[in-house]
């Protein structure tokens, strides 16, 4: 039995697992993800034709909030097969006849499309009301009805997609969460998933419960905004907070709302253009609706918290005014990262033993993290050299990246965790001796605007790091004193570096002790949180002690 695997999710091994559970006597071939992408419409449908399936397999990170399952399904049943099957992260099957997916089609596609056309209009209507009020807004600091000092928030999280479960975003979510109730605040955290990683048992939420249904992406992610905006209103209740706390997604505008109804100012946590981002990273329609949900809730943040330097010029090139714009960089909290949390036991786990240096690399396989170009330079350092190296994550860029290193002959060198808890995520960084971070420039020679918070798990664990000399990466990291630093996109660099690190278990241990002092002194989720409280309690006229 043949069946074809397209891993939306890049956890190709997770899903082959599931599959060959399932399946007894199944044999399965992959379809990548980024050849499919690439393709026009007919060449993907001849694409998978050609592999003969006998069952098509898609895998995803959630039933929940992938958008375009109807058409997704629909392609899978253009392959051939006489079986489509989906699976998700969290164990969930679904199988469905190749008959079925196109007998219930044109009664699914026709309710997406009406389902979609109705959010549209309805957006485009409630945006034109928001954006006259918004051009009238002065919303001043709500009287604190506790001390300044402890504010009570609501954060705001809205629209999950691929990759948000994990890495970056959620660590972030959590970080920051966890550090201003450690300074005395008040949090509730209203979401339309839950967050990976969060202790709901300490903080209170509220989960707003998606809809699946939109014809596009765009239009999933606009039915979803209304829906999430209701239900944020209704959650966040009376008394309301001292404080809306909105991290900015594409099509949203909660924070929005939740501000001039409640007459409480809103804190925008702006990691990025979410325009930019459709543009170059992850394609998304309704540029012109896109745009003005991002005007909008620039327009109406009483303060906007970036990542970095770039970032804030970015905005003040957008016209945003400077007093607005605070440089928040992301942190680590230092008690969970750090030297000494499991890293032998995981060692003796993979069978690596004490004298072969493990060079790690945890986050997204994704287009700005350089893993193409981590795979280039393992390709290059010579077999001799005695390395192994931990990969930890998943995304859409991990079967290219396999595939270099396969052709390279070196795959038994390598090993791939897929997505991983993040709890587990210490330990495994903590069983290796070199970490490398090598971020490359942004698709459009924009100057990077990242603060990634690998580099400062990295910097916290106390182990030799190689990084690029890219934004702000270059900025925290000091070149022979914490990391060294090579060139963005230059993999022969980063082999040497690699290669120079695991020969020196002095260099290694100078770097890592430097880079850990300098994470507990400056980039703590705490420094993080304190600026945001400190920006607050400065609307109060008062100060922290």
């Amino acid at each position: 039995m043949k069946v074809v695997l397209l891993a939306l999710d890049g956890d190709e091994a997770r899903a082959r697992n599931v599959l060959q559970e399932t399946f007894r006597d199944a044999e399965v071939e992959s379809v990548s993800r980024t050849q499919i992408e690439s393709a026009g419409v007919a060449e993907r449908i001849r694409l998978v034709r050609q592999l003969q399936p006998e069952i098509f397999a898609i895998s995803m990170e959630s039933f929940d909030w992938q958008r375009g399952q109807t058409l997704l399904s629909i392609f899978a049943g253009a392959s051939g097969a006489k079986e489509i099957v989906t699976i998700d992260a969290s164990g969930r099957i679904r199988r469905e006849s190749n008959l079925n997916v196109f007998v219930r089609a044109p009664w699914s596609l026709t309710g997406e499309a009406i389902s979609s056309a109705w959010a549209i209009f309805q957006t485009r209507r409630h945006l034109r009301r928001l954006e006259s009020a918004v051009k009238s807004l002065h919303v001043k600091a709500a009287p604190a009805r506790r001390t300044p000092q402890a504010p009570e928030f609501v954060f705001l999280r809205a629209t999950p997609g691929p990759g948000t479960q994990a890495g970056g975003a959620s660590t972030h979510i959590n970080g920051f969460i966890n550090a201003v109730q450690a300074e005395g605040a008040r949090v509730k955290v209203i979401s339309n998933d839950r967050i990976a990683g969060l202790d709901h048992t300490k903080v209170p939420l509220t989960v707003v419960p998606l809809e699946g249904t939109g014809l596009t992406r765009s239009a999933f992610d606009l039915r979803n905004n209304l829906v999430f905006t209701a239900g944020a209103l209704r959650a966040i209740g009376d008394p309301p907070p001292d404080l809306i706390y909105q991290r900015y997604s594409r099509f949203t505008w909660a924070g929005v709302a939740a501000s001039l109804l409640f007459k409480r100012p809103l804190f925008l946590e702006y990691n990025g253009s979410e325009v930019w981002v459709g543009k170059y990273w992850d394609e998304a329609g309704m540029f012109d609706l896109l745009e003005r949900f991002e005007r909008l809730n620039l327009l109406a943040a009483v303060r906007i918290f970036v990542v970095s330097a770039v970032e804030r010029n970015n905005l003040l090139r957008a016209g945003v005014e400077d007093h607005k714009i605070v440089v928040n960089p992301n942190g680590v909290d230092v008690d969970t990262f750090r030297p000494g949390v499991g890293g032998r036991s995981v060692r003796t786990e993979l069978g690596i033993s004490n004298d072969e240096p493990l060079v790690g690399f945890v986050g997204t396989f994704g287009p700005w993290h350089g893993v193409l170009e981590l795979a280039r330079a393992i390709a290059l350092i010579p077999r001799e050299v005695p390395l192994k190296f931990l990969l930890v994550g998943a995304g859409k860029l991990k079967s290219e990246m396999e595939q270099t290193i396969r052709e390279a002959g070196l795959f038994d060198r390598v090993i791939f965790t897929g997505s991983v808890a993040h709890e587990r995520v210490p330990a495994l960084l903590d069983a290796c001796d070199i970490l490398v971070a090598p971020h490359v420039p942004l698709a459009d020679g924009s100057d990077f605007f990242g603060s990634p918070t690998k580099l400062f798990e990295y910097m916290a664990m106390g182990k030799g790091i190689v990084a690029s000399r890219l934004g702000q990466i270059g900025d925290v990291l000091t070149d022979e004193e914490t990391a060294l630093l090579i060139e963005p996109g230059d993999p022969n660099q980063l082999a040497e570096g690699i290669v120079r690190l695991s020969r020196s278990r002095e260099l290694r241990e100078r770097l890592g002790e430097k880079a850990r002092q300098v994470a507990v002194e400056r980039y703590t989720w705490r420094h993080n949180a304190r600026r945001v409280l400190d920006t607050y309690n400065s609307q109060h006229g008062t100060t922290r002690e």
